[in-house]
């Protein structure tokens, strides 16, 4: 089994969700409601596993 890094709170975290957001929101166009940046890396001061979660609302069709 792999080891599980643990990282202190890293402030880049919110500026890499607010990029991936906007290239998620730019390629989904108009089938995406929402983007929110989810788990413990959107926890300000938080230690956490070093992956940035996406949270995406698709509009249902």
């Amino acid at each position: 089994m792999e080891p599980i890094e643990v990282v202190v709170y890293r402030p880049e975290w919110r500026i890499q969700f607010l990029e991936l957001g906007s290239a998620l929101r730019s390629a989904l166009d108009d089938t995406v409601m929402r983007i929110d940046h989810v788990g413990s890396t959107s926890v300000v001061g938080l230690a956490a596993k070093p992956i940035i979660d996406i949270l995406k609302y698709l509009f249902q069709t």
